[in-house]
């Protein structure tokens, strides 16, 4: 029973939430947050591989 009491506290609280703006907020900040670091995570990427040309164009001289 102590479990349900629990689910149905949670519940209620998640009901009252999802009325206002917050989920949104939240959702927002954790979408911005992905987003940034998969842009990171991307720049560093491109980097490694344009330090790659560029060495191997170095090479070739």
């Amino acid at each position: 029973m102590d479990k349900i009491d629990h689910l149905e506290k949670l519940n209620n609280w998640i009901r009252i939430i999802s009325h206002n703006y917050i989920l949104i907020i939240v959702a927002a900040i954790i979408f911005f947050a992905c987003k940034s670091l998969i842009g990171y995570l991307t720049y560093r990427k491109f980097m490694r591989e344009l330090k790659e040309i560029k060495q191997l164009i170095e090479d070739k001289r």
